[in-house]
């Protein structure tokens, strides 16, 4: 087998390390610079973001579970409808989430009292907090924002403010009385402000709900976070009795429907059986047959229909919570926003590593250009 002979690499292709070390320690001024800056624009920027805390509580929601079994499916090939009822009234997971961000929802939480350090004396709705501008705290990267790549909007929010005032409230229907919600610019502003502030979680494998919100005072957050939870119950309740409702109502329709073929099988078995004594006959014994059969199915369905009605009346009378709070909310001590360490040390670290490689950069770019200059002037 022939042997191929392969060329070490030039001293162009290698990778000096040396040189490079040897172009950072001459920029070292530069970089000492550079770390100084990054160091003051992290330290600004660590000092002037807005302190944020987060409450949590952890909750452990009821799934659905169907039931019907093998009368269920008796009762489907009969033409009836037993309902697959989820009797013990859950929710999917993934419907918790579409709940926490649905408008009625966070409407409730707008309502929810928070006790805030501008006001010792009283509570003020979570909706005023947002609303009013005295109780925000000064974020210099929020009014950067503002005057800068949402200075349009701020403009067309103003000119609609002055064209079209809209009351504050975010379920102000139309005058036509359409269930078509209409909002301002404004009340858009703070269902975005509350919405991404709640945040969930669900754990598939350990079934459990993770919530938070986030906050600028800890006994307010905490205050939130509870009312979420308990908002959160009483939807999830509300729709559990809707839900038994619906299964009643129709489990009422399929035993009405049920009693009256029950009782006309049982009448037509009682009148077969006086009018055939003593018979016989093969064909009598069929049909003996047959109308047992079907008066045994529909007794069977009907006493089954009977247990579920009764098992659904009771159920509305004794509603539970379905959320089970496994870690109930506390005041946090912590906060979670902003971690002033690691922004500084991001932005030093950022600095310092740009700022050297372009000063890398910038000396193979010289080199370069020397070489060039130095071709020409050996071709002259």
């Amino acid at each position: 087998m022939e042997e191929k002979n392969i060329a070490p690499p030039t001293h162009e292709e290698e990778i000096d390390i040396y040189e490079i070390l040897f172009t950072l320690w001459k920029g070292r001024k530069r970089l000492i610079f550079a770390a100084i800056i990054s160091a003051i624009i992290g330290a600004f920027v660590a000092f002037t973001s807005p302190v944020k805390y987060t409450a949590k509580c952890v909750i452990f929601p009821q799934v659905s579970s169907k039931t019907g079994g093998s009368l269920s499916s008796l009762a489907s090939m009969a033409g009836l409808n037993l309902g697959g009822a989820d009797l013990n009234g859950g929710l999917p997971p993934e419907v918790y989430s579409k709940i926490l961000m649905s408008r009625p929802f966070i409407q409730d939480i707008m309502n929810t009292p928070i006790s805030i350090e501008a006001e010792s004396k009283k509570k003020i709705p979570l909706y005023e907090y947002y609303s009013d501008e005295k109780y925000q705290s000064f974020d210099i990267w929020k009014v950067a924002k503002k005057y800068t790549i949402g200075l349009p909007a701020l403009i067309i929010g103003k000119e609609e403010e002055v064209t079209d005032e809209i009351d504050m409230s975010l379920t102000k229907y139309l005058e036509d009385s359409t269930s078509v919600i209409r909002v301002s610019r404004k009340e858009q502003e703070i269902y975005d402000a509350i919405s991404s502030a709640i945040q969930y979680d669900y754990n598939t494998k350990e079934g459990l709900l993770n919530l938070s919100y986030i906050f600028p005072e800890p006994v307010a957050a905490a205050q939130i976070c509870e009312n979420l939870q308990r908002t959160l119950e009483r939807y999830v309740v509300n729709y559990k009795v809707e839900k038994v409702r619906e299964n009643l109502a129709q489990v009422e329709r399929s035993f009405a429907k049920a009693r009256i073929d029950f009782f006309r099988l049982q009448a037509e078995w009682a009148n077969f059986q006086d009018s055939n004594r003593g018979l016989v006959t093969a064909t009598a014994r069929a049909q003996e047959t047959r109308i047992r059969g079907d008066y045994d199915i529909a007794y069977a369905i009907y006493n089954e229909l009977a247990t579920q009605r009764e098992q659904l009346q009771v159920q509305l009378k004794e509603q539970k919570p379905v959320l089970s709070v496994i870690d109930p909310v506390v005041v946090p001590l912590e906060k979670s926003a902003p971690r002033r360490g690691i922004i500084l040390a991001g932005f030093l670290l950022l600095g310092v590593i740009v700022t050297a490689v372009w000063t890398i950069y910038e000396t193979f770019i010289k080199n370069i250009f020397r070489s060039i200059k130095e071709g020409k002037a050996i071709v002259k």
